[in-house]
């Protein structure tokens, strides 16, 4: 990639974190960065307030069988359904807000608003059938004119994570409504990844009310938004609390409580306190902290459930060293990342090597190449490449030190996780320094200046493993980091999106995940699980759904929310 290109692509970044404040957005780019391998929050969302740090609260008790007390960390700033921001808003959105389609139990993509829907033979346009007898929350029926209009807004208009779904729509003038119940969308190319896309980015809007809107982007939607979800707005104080109450007219399975409250608690310890004193019913938890508390505690329980969340350690392979495709597959021999789960996240993960996890089953490769943890492979490997021992150390073929920064951001796990790799490299003769910095500063670094040797985040990937490896591994994508290339899996991601045959798809994304692990610009380390601690004196039946990585906890089953069925007692 030529230099002209490389600044370019730079500069777009440094717009886009211009327009989407630059304390949220790299959380949540393509696939949502993640805080220390918790995966609770973004490690740049902040809260402009200190929210609830004591027992006492600013709204209801949250203790009654009715409600549902839910602890978040972060502020809510920004219920656009189509321009959220961080993973809070996207939250709260989903709580009233339905996708076109959604996912089976084992990650494929089904109906959800859309009942069904047809793919043309050359997979360049489909055919929506909209499920009959959906309203809005204020009484007007959910029809294809919301769903054809919902379309247009996403192509018409610049929306933060919505770049790569505009790019395939049609022009809005080509989208038709064949009538009340269906709607025609061609595309500007076979996009095959476009369902699952939908699952999680295709929240339909209501027309009636968005039309009226001069430019939809610039809403925050925070005072009265209307959608079709389970739960409906009654109101919010910011940086303090949420609450909905259920929609008794919801067309599908509702809660079987009567109203939620989203209680916005920024301090870990007061968090903690909160649930202790009964006045939370849900927190998220963070794997490695806090959890002997909340297991101890007599009133709480631990929920485990699996995640589309992967940890990494990112390699700038625009690096003289790092470059190496050896030298990179001696560091993925030398971490044991078994040690890693366990030390880091109390045993609360997954050691992987793909970088699209379990999660996403009919995607993910079990097959891929695995590096398990070998140090006499990695020390045979940087042997035969000429990273001579010297010392505690080595020396590269051209007599400079095998020696590279770690940047990190100095929040949640990363410490500890880098204090870890560190060792686990110094073992081999590869010497680490850690630099942990500030979540904003590491993020520019990173993400807009690639100005660092190796770095570690979190990523929640998409339901399609395509709107996350296209920008994060192509050489033109807006968020390649790690600058690196390949022409072979760049022209397997061509073919990936043509495929309208699933079997055939899947087979192609393998193939392009083998290219990933074998040439490394990222060692996989772990799918991190979520937790979350519950009141279980109030609440029975937790059932984990492993799709979403999302910290919410409103889903009822396999395909129809995010994260844990929850009934009074």
């Amino acid at each position: 990639m030529s230099k002209d290109i490389k600044e370019r692509i730079r500069l777009d970044r440094r717009k886009f974190m211009r327009v989407a404040g630059a304390s949220t957005t790299t959380a949540m780019l393509a696939g949502c960065t993640g805080n220390g391998g918790s995966t609770t929050n973004s490690p740049n969302t902040g809260n402009s307030g200190s929210g609830t740090e004591t027992g006492e609260t600013n709204n209801s008790s949250g203790a009654g069988d009715s409600e549902l007390s839910v602890i978040w960390p972060g502020g809510i700033n920004n219920i656009n359904p189509l321009g959220w921001l961080t993973i809070p808003d996207y939250d709260a959105v989903r709580m009233m807000y339905e996708p076109l389609t959604s996912v089976d139990d084992k990650a494929r993509a089904i109906g959800h608003v859309a009942d069904s829907w047809e793919t043309s033979d050359d997979g360049a346009t489909y055919t929506w059938y909209i499920k009959e007898g959906i309203t809005w929350h204020d009484g007007e029926p959910l029809t294809a004119e919301d769903v054809a209009f919902t379309f247009k807004t996403i192509k018409e208009y610049e929306w933060p994570y919505l770049g790569s779904l505009s790019s395939v729509i049609a022009d809005p003038s080509e989208i038709t409504v064949e009538d009340e119940y269906t709607v025609v969308t061609p595309l500007t190319q076979p996009y095959a990844p476009l369902p699952l896309v939908l699952a999680d980015l295709g929240m339909v809007i209501p027309k009636h009310i968005w039309s009226e809107f001069d430019n939809p982007a610039d809403e925050t939607n925070t005072e009265n938004p209307i959608g079709s979800g389970p739960f409906k707005f009654e109101n919010r104080q910011q940086d303090q609390y949420l609450k909905f109450s259920v929609d008794d007219n919801y067309w599908g399975e509702a809660p079987d409580y009567d109203k939620a409250v989203v209680k916005i608690v920024s301090s870990t310890d007061s968090q903690i306190l909160n649930m202790k004193q009964g006045n939370g019913d849900m927190l998220r938890l963070q794997p490695g902290q806090y959890v002997s508390d909340v297991e101890n505690s007599g009133n709480l329980s631990v929920v485990e459930a699996g995640s589309t969340y992967v940890t990494y350690l990112g390699i700038n392979t625009s690096r003289e060293m790092l470059s190496d495709k050896a030298l990179r597959q001696a560091m993925a021999y030398a971490l044991d990342r078994d040690t890693i789960a366990e030390l880091v996240v109390g045993g609360y993960a997954t050691p992987g090597y793909s970088p699209i996890p379990p999660g996403l089953e009919y995607y993910h490769n079990p097959d891929s190449n695995s590096y398990k943890h070998n140090l006499e492979q990695a020390r045979t490997i940087l042997e035969d490449n000429g990273y001579t021992k010297q010392g505690n150390g080595r020396v590269g073929p051209n007599g400079n030190p095998v020696e590279f920064t770690l940047s990190i951001p100095n929040t949640g796990n990363w410490p500890r996780i880098a204090e870890v790799l560190a060792r686990q490299l110094g073992e081999v003769g590869i010497t680490i320094n850690v630099d942990s910095m500030e979540s904003n500063a590491h993020d520019q670094k990173v993400t807009v200046e690639h100005d660092y040797d190796l770095s570690l985040n979190t990523w929640r990937v998409w339901f399609d493993p395509d709107p996350f490896l296209s920008p994060v591994f192509e050489e033109m994508g807006s968020l390649n980091t790690t600058e690196y290339e390949s022409a072979e899996f760049d022209e397997l991601m061509k073919q990936q999106r043509r495929a309208t045959d699933t079997k055939e798809r899947q087979q192609i994304l393998y193939d392009a995940q083998d290219i990933l692990t074998e040439e490394v610009p990222w060692v996989v380390l772990f799918y991190p699980q979520l937790l979350h601690a519950v009141r279980s004196e109030a609440w029975k039946n937790f059932n984990p759904i492993p799709r979403y990585g999302m910290q919410s906890p409103y889903g009822l089953k396999q395909g129809t929310g995010p994260i844990v069925k929850l009934d009074p007692k």
